[in-house]
């Protein structure tokens, strides 16, 4: 298992380091802050809707 993980960490990762040096990398990162940021919101707000659900049967 080890060596598995030796392998991968040792790779040159060439395509993050292009993103790096053109300066695309905060585009990405600001897309998956977004994603992310509505993903979250999406449960918060199914959160709510299913405890509202849930006092109305328990009343």
């Amino acid at each position: 298992m080890s060596i598995l993980i030796n392998i991968l960490l040792m790779q040159d990762v060439t395509m993050a380091d292009t993103f790096r040096a053109d300066g695309k990398i905060y585009v990405v990162v600001a897309i998956i802050s977004v994603i992310l940021a509505g993903l979250f919101a999406y449960l918060f707000s199914l959160d709510r809707k299913i405890s509202k659900i849930e006092k109305e049967i328990k009343s």
